[in-house]
């Protein structure tokens, strides 16, 4: 044969590649058209045959010749993209050149190999019967199946046949009846074409099947195509798995979620259940409207990209690096539990929303699956309620602060205030004890005596108003002090407060005016003794800081004077004194508050007055006004609201009147005092008087001494409250309810150092007529005296008669 004939004979040869190399080099020799094809056309003489297949070098025949002549491998080509058998054989070419040719030819299967196939398919089948409970491979084009495994219930069901029939027979035979018609939308031979035809790969259901001891379980459905048996034919492989036990665990878990969600939905607005290891998510519970729905379920990394274009700007960055699905799944790896972040919201209504976002990672004895729960709930009100409480605290701490430096000023201010009556209480004290001194001493010098009682008497009264004034504050601060209310006029009111200050007036040489209004109704009810003090205190201030030659002016005008009933008053006290600065007007009515300055060191006083004329003020229901100029003057404007009344009461003229008519030589008064010294005092003021006295030294003595006497025979009574064997007020009631005739006209006066409003009225529960405050003084006494020898003429006009 010529050597064109055999290249051509080679040629044909249309699956099988034969070439020729050099043993020692490689060098290609010869090659046939399929290596040709193969070689990219790189496959000439010459070339070296690694360099043409590079892919085949791993399997290089050569490697199996060694000493032998000829080897043989089957191993897979990639070039050809299929399992090939190879040959290499010695040979001398062109008769002197050592080369090898090499054949590789696809692979044919031998009877051993045959068999081993066979033994691999039935190991497959066995495999899907491992996996599957049943297995069937069915042409649905040309309608029948081939039967892999079947179980106990289809022992009547051909294993090859008509596809369509027998798997309607199948269905009514094991379905439940609920399930049947989903079965057969979804697996009957029409149903899979149609579905497979609209490019489904795979079509699965989970419905519940019969079982070989009849109870029914759910499985899962599966049809499967397959794609390279043939383009024309629809085949497909059908199989089911029971997966009873993994849904009753499902159940299971849908259950705990279910109950977990029942639990936190009232707390929590967003519930969603996470899966990380899948990226996916699923929305348990929805409520915070309006911020903008993510969709029910999807990949988490959705979710979060809808989350993060919700949340206020300025955050997001931080939302991400907390809630993101790389930073959560680091987190639970770092071994944290719970992630949690206050975010605000943009709502679609362009408000912001604060809700707290918890991220719990959740362990599940069903998966090894990262698993977490997210759970978000609006917190708009607690952090209202939280700035609330951070500013109350911050009040409060205001306030204690407030109160703290309150307190140190009171303390500093009370240390002052001691400080300064050691001082005032002294003062006189040293007048009293020293002037008492020098009277003993000069007791044959009439005059000299007669000037150091006088000063005794300054001094007593000053030590019993600044006594008064400490008393007074300690009373209204405790919320004891009880407002009278009695009929008064209020030009009285005014000629006594002047007549009070009228000496220090004098002394110091003021002008002093008094303005007023003509018009008014001067006869109202309230306590006039305490507006008496309210008026004299300031008053006496502004004679105090007035200088010499200074002037003072006191006026009363009605406002609103159409109001019948009550009665709108307003009293200005005005002076051209020192004046005060702006500074310490702020602190004007502080307890034990003075002006520091050298003008007013030397001038006594307690630094309560004013704290009790507010407070007073203020119990009355009125207003008080201050205007002040440093070095030009005060003024004071207290305007009160009064009841009008139309009763007239007896003038002080009319008292003077009757006792200018005759002595108190008339008046029998019976004294009931426990104390000696204050009997002595009182009995011998009395006497100065003119008036009889009889005592008793307790207020049994003091019943029993009117008891055994006339009516009539004592003309007044003067009763201290607080005595042994029985007090004042019990002695008063037994003496008006004794039976003696005309007793209730009988005038019994308290005399007791009980001096507020609340004891004048227990004076007057226990059927006193009258109060007199210790210390006495003889105008007080005189005063009282005449009050009673009015009584006198007025109820008993026949001893007046007798007496002209």
């Amino acid at each position: 044969m010529s050597a064109d004939n055999l290249s051509s004979l080679l040629d044909a040869l249309g699956d099988t590649s034969v070439y020729v190399i050099e043993e020692k080099t490689h060098r290609l020799l010869y090659c046939n058209k399929r290596c040709r094809e193969t070689g990219r056309g790189k496959a000439v003489p010459g070339a070296l045959c690694h360099e043409i297949w590079p892919e085949v070098c791993r399997n290089c025949p050569l490697k199996g010749l060694n000493d032998n002549s000829s080897s043989h491998i089957v191993c897979y080509d990639p070039l050809l993209k299929s399992t090939v058998d190879v040959t290499a054989s010695r040979i001398l070419w062109d008769g002197h050149i050592q080369a090898a040719v090499i054949t590789a030819a696809p692979h044919r299967m031998n009877f051993e190999e045959k068999q081993g196939l066979r033994q691999i398919e039935r190991m497959y089948a066995q495999s899907l019967v491992t996996v599957f409970d049943e297995c069937i491979i069915a042409n649905l084009t040309q309608d029948y199946y081939v039967n892999c495994q079947k179980d106990a219930l289809w022992t009547d069901i051909p294993e090859q046949g008509d596809f369509g029939m027998e798997n309607q027979k199948y269905s009514r035979k094991v379905m439940h009846p609920d399930d049947l018609d989903t079965f057969n939308s979804y697996f009957s031979r029409e149903s899979m074409l149609r579905l497979f035809g609209e490019g489904r790969r795979l079509i699965t259901r989970r419905l519940r099947r019969m079982m070989e001891d009849g109870s029914y379980h759910m499985v899962e459905f599966t049809a499967a195509r397959i794609e390279k048996i043939s383009e024309k034919e629809c085949w497909c492989v059908l199989v089911f798995r029971d997966i009873q036990e993994e849904y009753l665990q499902e159940q299971q878990r849908n259950l705990e979620v279910t109950q977990l969600a029942t639990a936190v939905e009232s707390a929590y607005q967003m519930l969603i259940a996470v899966n990380l290891t899948r990226n996916t998510y699923h929305m348990l519970e929805y409520e915070r409207f309006p911020i903008k729905k993510p969709g029910d379920a999807g990949t988490f990394e959705e979710l979060i990209q809808s989350e993060v274009s919700t949340v206020r700007p300025d955050l997001r960055k931080a939302f991400l690096d907390r809630f993101s699905r790389d930073s959560l799944v680091n987190s639970f790896r770092k071994g944290e539990r719970i992630i949690s972040m206050e975010v605000p919201h943009l709502g679609e209504d362009g408000t912001c929303y604060w809700n707290f976002t918890q991220v719990v990672r959740v362990e599940s004895p069903y998966t090894d699956d990262l698993i977490e729960i997210t759970l978000s709930r609006n917190i708009d009100e607690a952090r209202r309620q939280q700035r609330e409480a951070l500013e109350k605290e911050h009040r409060a701490k205001l306030l204690l602060e407030d109160a703290l430096q309150k307190a140190e000023k009171a303390s500093q201010a009370k240390s002052d205030f001691l400080s300064r009556m050691s001082h005032d209480i002294r003062t006189p004290m040293n007048a009293i004890v020293g002037m008492t001194e020098l009277a003993r001493l000069h007791l044959e010098d009439t005059s000299r005596t007669k000037d150091y009682l006088d000063k005794i008497t300054s001094s007593s009264s000053h030590l019993l108003s600044l006594i008064n004034e400490v008393l007074d504050v300690s009373k209204i601060e405790s919320g004891t002090v009880q407002l009278e209310e009695k009929e008064f006029d209020l030009r009285s009111l005014m000629e006594e407060a002047s007549e009070m200050i009228r000496l220090s007036l004098e002394n110091k040489c003021q002008q002093f005016s008094i303005n007023i209004d003509e018009n008014a109704h001067f006869m109202v009810t309230g306590d006039m003794r305490r507006l008496k003090q309210v008026l004299v205190n300031i008053l006496e201030n502004a004679s105090k800081y007035t200088e010499p030659g200074g002037k003072i002016s006191f006026s009363l005008k009605e406002l609103k004077k159409q109001e019948l009933q009550i009665g709108t008053y307003c009293f200005v006290i005005e002076d051209s004194g020192i004046g005060m600065k702006p500074e310490y007007l702020e602190h004007i009515f502080e307890p034990f508050s003075r002006a520091d300055e050298i003008r007013t060191s030397k001038i006594s006083g307690t630094g309560l007055g004013m704290t009790i004329v507010r407070n007073l003020v203020r119990l009355m229901g009125g207003d008080l006004q201050i205007e002040s100029r440093y070095g030009q003057g005060t003024r004071f404007s207290i305007t009160l609201c009064l009841t009008k009344c139309a009763a007239a009461l007896p003038s002080p003229a009319a008292n003077a009147a009757i006792n200018d008519e005759g002595s108190f030589t008339e008046l029998m008064v019976l004294l009931a005092e426990d104390n000696e010294l204050n009997r002595q005092i009182a009995v011998e003021m009395l006497e100065f008087l003119g008036a009889r006295v009889e005592t008793a030294v307790n207020g049994r003595e003091a019943v029993n001494a009117v008891l055994s006497h006339p009516q009539f025979y004592y003309d007044m009574v003067l009763m201290d409250i607080q005595m042994p064997e029985l007090g004042g007020y019990d002695a008063a009631r037994e003496i008006r309810h004794s039976g003696l005739k005309r007793v209730e006209e009988l005038p019994i006066i308290a005399m007791t150092a009980d001096a507020f409003a609340e004891d004048v009225r227990q004076a007057r529960l226990a059927g006193m007529s009258g109060h007199l405050a210790k210390p006495i003084s003889i105008s007080q006494l005189k005063k009282t005296l005449s009050e009673c020898l009015s009584w006198k003429y007025q109820n008993r006009p026949e001893e007046r008669k007798n007496k002209k």
